[in-house]
């Protein structure tokens, strides 16, 4: 297998998503950190086990669906929560208003279409056979990608992905939809079943990334410090 033959497996893996921009065209599809008037930022006097609460995303829920998420609400978001212990977690709330009914003073962002190429890790474990013959030939199976990371052909497939991909080009403030990367504290690539709903680029670090597990419906949020 050639660099060629590896980067048209990815090409035939690209997933559509959007690119959410704060400078940008068209209508208001989010709001990034802000505080929303109907989940004010301010910890309630009764909440002594908080010690305080930030907005960091809304969206519309139409993009999800358009990248094959399964929604139910009109808006979807999440806060950052810290304890009065100083743990923190996230708080993911889907909404029936539309964005547009919403008041919210945080930064207005603006969606275009865009095409999401695939980690080395998704092309090594969804690529055609050719890419199964290939790992068979450093005698590999799918899931041992980590092994081919030193491969003539595995060099030239990062260095086209770094070329595409939004975390390296910083041309988006988030991303909705499409393949989700390997951070470094990863054991393993995340399975199809766990979809990767928006990843956060603007103010890094930390990026923030939104998960929808399919066939359950439950959300998670990651924050990534590297």
């Amino acid at each position: 297998m050639t660099v060629d033959e590896l980067l048209a497996e990815g090409e035939r893996l690209c997933r559509p998503c959007f690119w959410l921009n704060v400078e940008g065209e068209g209508n208001v599809v989010g709001y990034w950190q802000g505080e929303r008037a109907d989940r004010p930022n301010a910890v309630p006097p009764e909440a002594t086990a908080l010690r305080s609460i930030k907005h960091i995303l809304t969206i519309d829920s139409g993009l999800l669906k358009r990248v094959g998420l399964s929604m139910r609400s009109s808006t979807v978001g999440f806060t950052e929560v810290e304890s009065a212990h100083g743990d923190t977690h996230y708080r993911v709330f889907e909404s029936d208003a539309p964005i547009s009914d919403l008041r919210c003073d945080g930064l207005p962002l603006h969606a275009a279409e865009g095409r999401s190429f695939p980690p080395f890790e998704a092309v090594c474990l969804y690529g055609g056979e050719s890419v199964a013959d290939w790992l068979k030939s450093l005698g590999l199976e799918r899931h041992e990608y980590g092994w081919a990371e030193s491969a003539p052909e595995a060099v030239g497939y990062f260095d086209a992905y770094a070329a595409r991909s939004p975390i390296y080009r910083h041309d988006a403030d988030l991303v909705v939809g499409g393949w989700h990367q390997c951070w470094p504290e990863d054991n393993f690539y995340m399975p199809l079943e766990m979809r990767l709903a928006v990843l956060t680029l603007r103010d890094s670090e930390p990026w923030y990334e939104l998960w929808q597990a399919i066939g359950r419906g439950g959300w998670s949020v990651k924050a990534r410090i590297t």
